[in-house]
């Protein structure tokens, strides 16, 4: 049975071997630690300003398998922030473009599109990931995306921007973060919708996320935090 890119490339890292893509990374994550995220498989919820930056990230990272969720497809107003859209994806489904994009990037690594709501994909769809990412823009989506990864024992990686400012946090299954940040619930959207979104706050935010996500990828024990930072005064 022949082997997938991806697996031959693990296999490849065992035995020694670095594949050439992947050469700038070893210095900082050895062969072991490419190899292993190789293996891992991610779930990116929203594939928008956060979510396109997040997914390029992880595939030029080498995380092999990676689940992109969105249901919408890309209009003029992402084109001052999601970095997979242009004119000429306007009107097209962002995790169909997406796909295409990481296929470019890397024709190792495994992207699967769902062009969908999360909440259509039933309970057990994130029971066999490793880490999601909470790259949504609307708050009761990401509550219950929270609890959905709770239920499945899997860390959730949240990211929200407004304006120049962003909060990223760790989010284990105990620990009831996303509840304590977002304690009024009848509220839809955040301060964001005042400030709006801009292209260096979503590259920042999605940075730290892929940051924070990194020692968890190679195995190293996940602890939750919370990090907030403001680009109009460098504060992190």
């Amino acid at each position: 049975m022949s082997l997938s890119l991806r697996e031959a490339e693990i296999q490849a890292l065992r035995r020694g071997s670095v594949p050439k893509r992947y050469e700038r990374n070893i210095g900082s994550l050895g062969k072991d630690g490419q190899a292993r995220l190789l293996e891992r498989r991610v779930v990116v919820v929203g594939l928008g300003g956060l979510g396109g930056h997040l997914v390029e990230m992880l595939a030029r990272l080498g995380v092999g398998r990676i689940a992109g969720i969105d249901g919408d497809v890309f209009d003029e107003t992402n084109l001052n922030r999601q970095v997979f859209s242009d004119m000429d994806n306007i009107g097209r489904k962002k995790a169909e473009v997406a796909q295409e994009r990481v296929a470019r990037i890397n024709p190792a690594v495994e992207f699967s599109p769902h062009v969908a709501r999360f909440e259509s994909l039933g309970e057990a769809f994130f029971k066999d990931c490793d880490l999601v990412f909470d790259c949504l823009d609307r708050i009761p989506p990401r509550l219950e995306l929270s609890r959905r990864c709770a239920a499945a024992r899997v860390p959730l990686i949240h990211g929200a921007i407004a304006g120049l400012c962003g909060r990223v946090a760790v989010c284990l299954p105990d620990a009831c973060m996303m509840e304590k940040i977002y304690t009024d619930k009848t509220i839809e959207r955040g301060i964001e919708a005042e400030l709006g979104n801009l292209p260096m706050t979503a590259a920042a935010a999605a940075d730290l996320m892929a940051a924070l996500a990194l020692p968890i990828l190679l195995g190293k024990p996940a602890r939750a935090l919370l990090r907030l930072f403001d680009l109009s005064e460098g504060s992190l």
